[in-house]
C-alpha cells in the first residue's frame, strides 16, 4: 500500500501542466519522469530510452531543467549517485527500423555532442532560461520529413557511489576498481588504459567497502520543460554544444560540419551511445 501511494503521488506530480504569463506570452510548464532505473552500492547503469514524454506540436522551448530523484521524489545528491552524463535529443521516426537523428547546430563532426539538452554532473541545479522574444523551435511541420513523427530520446549514465571504497576513483571509472579487463563488446582493454568509459559501462560494479550494507533503490531523471505556442513574433534560436579541446581545423576552410572537424571528444562515448540505442548508423 505504501509503494502504491508513493507511485500515485509521483504520477500526480508529473501529470499537471501549468501556464503563466511572461511579457504577455502564455508559458506552459510540465514536469516528467524518466523510466525507472535501479542502482545498488557501486553499481552502474547506462540506458537510452526512446520516445520519452515531451511537449508536442509546433512550439518554442523556453527552458529545460533536470535532476535525479528517488522514489519519493527527493533529489539525490551527487555524492550518492554520480551522473556521468545525461542527454536529451530529437529524432524523426517513420517506423522503429526507420529513424533519422536530428542533431543540434553545433560544430562537432557527425553526431558527437549532437544532443539538444544535457551534459555531465555539472548541469545539476543549472537554470536554463530563454528570455522573450526568443525560443528553441521544435515541431515545425516544414522540418519534419513526410511520413515521419518527431520524437525524443533520453540517455542516462549513472554511477552509484554509496559505500564506495574510493568514491573519486569510481566516478573517474578507474579500471582496477571495476575489476574489468574487457570492454562492453568483449574486446580486451589495452594495458595502458587506466580509466574511462571503457571500464564503467552499464551493469559493471565499482569496489565497495567490505561489510557495507545497502540495497538497490529506484531512481528517475525528473525533467521540467517550459514552452509557448509558436507564433510569428518568436525569434528562433539555435543550440551549440562546443568541445573545449576543439583544434579549430576544418575541411578546406569550411565552417560547416564535416568528418574533418577538430573536435577531440572521446569517440568511445559516441560508439557506446549508438550501441545502446541500436537506432542510428555511425
Amino acid at each position: 500500500m505504501v509503494l502504491l501511494l508513493v507511485l500515485s503521488i509521483l504520477a500526480f506530480d508529473v501529470s499537471c501542466t501549468q501556464a503563466f504569463l511572461e511579457n504577455g506570452n502564455k508559458i506552459k510548464s510540465r514536469t516528467f519522469l524518466s523510466p525507472e532505473f535501479m542502482l545498488g552500492p557501486g553499481s552502474v547503469e547506462s540506458k537510452t530510452y526512446d520516445d520519452i514524454d515531451f511537449p508536442r506540436g509546433h512550439i518554442a522551448l523556453k527552458s529545460f531543467n533536470a535532476e535525479v530523484v528517488d522514489q519519493a521524489g527527493n533529489p539525490v545528491p551527487l555524492y550518492e549517485t554520480y551522473i556521468h552524463h545525461w542527454l536529451v535529443g530529437k529524432y524523426y521516426e517513420h517506423r522503429p527500423s526507420d529513424r533519422n537523428f536530428s542533431r543540434n547546430s553545433g560544430l562537432c563532426q557527425g553526431q558527437i555532442l549532437g544532443q539538444y539538452f544535457g551534459l555531465g554532473s555539472e548541469t545539476r541545479k543549472t537554470v536554463a532560461h530563454i528570455p522573450d522574444p526568443f525560443g528553441i523551435q521544435i515541431g515545425n511541420p516544414a522540418e519534419i520529413p513526410e511520413g515521419y513523427q518527431e520524437k525524443w530520446y533520453l540517455a542516462v549514465h549513472a554511477i552509484e557511489t554509496r559505500g564506495a571504497e574510493d568514491r573519486l576513483g569510481c566516478i573517474e571509472c578507474r579500471c582496477d576498481l571495476y575489476n574489468v579487463t574487457n570492454d562492453e563488446d568483449g574486446n580486451l582493454i589495452r594495458p595502458d588504459y587506466k580509466g574511462g568509459l571503457l571500464c564503467c559501462y552499464g551493469q559493471t560494479t565499482c569496489k565497495v567497502r567490505q561489510g557495507f550494507q545497502g540495497g538497490k533503490r529506484s531512481l528517475y531523471l525528473r525533467y521540467t520543460v517550459k514552452w509557448i505556442d509558436w507564433d510569428s513574433s518568436t525569434i528562433p534560436v539555435e543550440i551549440f554544444v562546443l568541445d573545449v579541446t576543439d583544434t579549430g581545423k576544418r575541411l578546406l576552410g569550411s565552417t560547416g560540419i564535416s568528418p574533418e572537424n577538430g573536435c577531440q571528444v572521446n569517440a568511445f562515448f559516441l560508439a557506446s551511445y549508438h550501441r545502446s540505442t541500436k537506432m542510428f548508423a555511425l
